[in-house]
């Protein structure tokens, strides 16, 4: 698929991607408005829809919804109207089309020139565990090598909630402090800085529109930001919850892992998760993803518990995606050299984002628009495949080299970087770089 615009062909952004998200520049005054990326620019959504050119796709003939703040209304518009906004803005990019000159001026301006902004306002933000080898090697990093996985790990995904309120896209973020339990043979508690700074590598989908109860909707698959809304209630199935799915972004749930030991027992991490979660800006759709679908991996054997009736997709349903994830660090001492770390595959995901709709709305619990679900850390079995450094340096005990340097948890001045893609040159859909620099705990501010 080509384009007129001159899209490399090892970017993420080709024209088979076409994601959403929210920016500012000068031509909008500052205002934030939705947009999408093709290779190193972004287009103004608002602009082309002003000139009237999705009027067809969005069967009205005058409409604001990307001159709006976030994502939110248009996500919540049924989801083919917003494949259909989505096929179109693909067509007027492509090599066989073309924009007045006029708006092609104001409308396309290089990402140098644009700010990115949190793509959708969040009501809930809640994160899942569906990676096998993380459930496993986080648990034996933790409480040692005869560690098992959770008897209930076949028959349901397991979750927390966590804070809606400090999800962003800044690419930096301050050593959270607290009471914290060491990673020491004498597990010592103090008050201070947190010692072990994690990072988790996750894909995140966000809800699109609200569930009504009488809706019978088509389904599809993967991802983070919930679309349509649900009202309380109502539960859906594994197929009728992929239509309630917007996109995915990148996410990291950063961790304060000393300060997560002292507090999680009996009712789970708070201040150890929610001072920070990070997302990639750019929302990639479902149906980007699609010609990357391929089914789940298969069901773990000799747990004590199996999966219920109303969690089972159809067999040989393709409801995963064969992404490839890489992890980068540059470290405080050589800040212009990207590290290799580690690399996992998206398609060992044990459950599906349908499986986690479906999950969250069986006890009758409603979902928002905007919405936001995590995967929960990605990580693979081998060598250098896991998506934290709990795992990685195995709670701190192994210290990782990198760059000719020991890590057993990130300091101060290391920024982290994780990107993830999937297809070849020319045609890659992928979600760039989602980069996070940790800053010192001393420009924490007393109020």
């Amino acid at each position: 698929m080509q384009s007129w615009l001159d899209i490399p062909a090892d970017s993420h952004f080709s024209l088979a991607n076409v994601p959403f998200g929210i920016i500012s520049h000068a031509g909008s005054g500052g205002a934030r408005v939705a947009a999408t990326r093709l290779g190193d620019l972004a287009a103004d959504l608002s602009l082309i829809e002003a000139a009237g050119l999705l009027a067809e796709a969005f069967e009205q003939k005058e409409t604001s919804f990307f001159a709006k703040p976030t994502l939110n209304d248009f996500a919540g518009l049924p989801a083919k109207i917003r494949q259909n906004v989505r096929l179109s803005i693909q067509s007027l990019f492509a090599s066989n089309s073309s924009l007045p000159d006029d708006l092609r001026s104001r409308a396309v301006i290089s990402l140098d020139s644009v700010e990115t902004h949190l793509p959708f306002s969040i009501p809930d933000f809640v994160d899942y565990s569906i990676f096998p080898a993380h459930a496993l090697g986080a648990g034996r990093a933790i409480f040692g090598p005869q560690n098992q996985m959770p008897p209930a790990w076949n028959a349901l995904p397991m979750a927390y909630n966590g804070r809606a309120g400090t999800v962003s896209v800044k690419n930096e973020i301050v050593r959270p402090q607290g009471q914290t339990r060491a990673f020491s043979a004498a597990r010592e508690v103090a008050v201070g800085p947190c010692q072990a700074l994690d990072w988790e590598f996750e894909i995140a989908s966000p809800a699109a529109l609200p569930l009504l109860a009488s809706a019978d909707l088509p389904s599809w698959q993967q991802g983070a930001f919930v679309a349509e809304p649900t009202e309380d209630g109502t539960v859906l199935t594994p197929s009728t919850a992929a239509s309630r799915i917007f996109g995915f972004v990148l996410l990291n749930d950063w961790s304060a892992r000393d300060i997560q030991a002292f507090e999680m027992v009996p009712l789970g991490p708070f201040n150890g998760k929610s001072f920070a979660t990070t997302i990639s800006p750019w929302v990639v759709v479902p149906e980007a993803l699609e010609p990357f679908a391929t089914v789940k991996p298969p069901r773990l054997e000799g747990t004590a518990f199996e999966e219920p009736e109303y969690l089972r997709e159809k067999e040989g349903a393709k409801t995963n995606y064969e992404v490839e994830c890489t992890t980068t660090l540059h470290l405080a001492s050589n800040p212009s050299t990207a590290e290799p770390v580690a690399k996992a595959s998206f398609v060992q995901a044990f459950w599906s984002f349908s499986q986690l709709l479906t999950y969250q709305t069986y006890s009758g619990a409603r979902l928002q628009t905007g919405d936001l679900l995590g995967s929960g850390t990605i990580s693979n079995m081998g060598d250098r495949a896991q998506g934290c450094m709990l795992e990685l340096s195995q709670g701190g005990k192994v210290p990782l080299r990198i760059g000719g340097e020991e890590r057993r948890w990130i300091e101060d001045g290391d920024e982290v970087v994780f990107s993830a893609v999937a297809g070849g040159e020319g045609r890659k859909v992928g979600f760039g770089e989602l980069r996070g620099k940790v800053l010192p705990m001393t420009t924490l501010r007393m109020a």
